[in-house]
């Protein structure tokens, strides 16, 4: 395994999307659209909430062709030094070793609070509800982990219909406002745990390092 002393050395991500890619053929489409649009409205707003910091991008997506040569060092790179992960939880990437991978790169890094009032017990991992999981076996990982819900919503029922149909289904329904207010939400979390927490890059130097970390127990 290897290290990195600061983000100096390459840009870091504050966050990192981790999602399940589309088999090969099946790469476009409304959900490849939808993830990219979710990714670029989530990376404006987290820009506009911590403005310009030198090395820093506001987030990272792997856009590489599902079957390609997907494990390349920028991605390693961006898992090992990503101040939040985020991933997008639907069947499909409960299923995936590639995404199970991906947490696991991202779990064994250590969190340094900040400041004295932070909790001790933060992960600084924020599952979103992207698609419905109904009959899906959930990971141990996964239940351990309480998953984003937005609050203090103009409409309490957009909390309700993420948490039932995800930011697929509202962007599939065109529920335009809803999708909006969701967006805000998380990107107002994610930089919070941003400003708290520290957490200490660890860059693995191959795959071989990294176990699923979906492929425990499940229920």
């Amino acid at each position: 395994m290897s290290t990195v002393d600061a983000p100096s050395r390459t840009r870091a991500p504050l966050f990192f999307i981790s999602y399940s890619r589309a088999p090969v053929g099946r790469a476009t489409g409304k959900p490849a659209e939808y993830v990219s649009r979710f990714f670029e409205d989530l990376s404006v707003h987290v820009s506009e909430l911590v403005g310009p910091v030198t090395g820093v991008d506001a987030g990272f997506l792997d856009s590489s062709i599902a079957g390609g040569e997907r494990w390349s060092p920028e991605l390693l790179q961006a898992a090992g030094t990503c101040q939040v992960f985020v991933p997008l939880v639907s069947s499909a990437l409960l299923g995936s070793d590639w995404c199970g991978r991906e947490w696991d790169a991202f779990s064994r890094r250590r969190i340094i609070p900040r400041h004295s009032s932070a909790s001790v017990h933060e992960t600084a991992i924020v599952p979103v509800t992207w698609s419905p999981t109904n009959g899906t076996a959930l990971p141990r990982v996964l239940r351990d982990i309480q998953r984003f819900s937005p609050t203090a919503m103009p409409d309490p029922d957009i909390a309700v219909h993420y948490q039932r149909d995800g930011v697929y289904g509202l962007l599939t329904m065109q529920w335009e406002n809803a999708y909006r207010a969701v967006v805000w939400r998380l990107a107002q979390r994610i930089v919070a745990i941003h400003r708290s927490y520290l957490v200490e890059p660890w860059v693995p130097e191959s795959v071989d390092e990294l176990c699923n970390r979906f492929a425990e127990e499940s229920e």
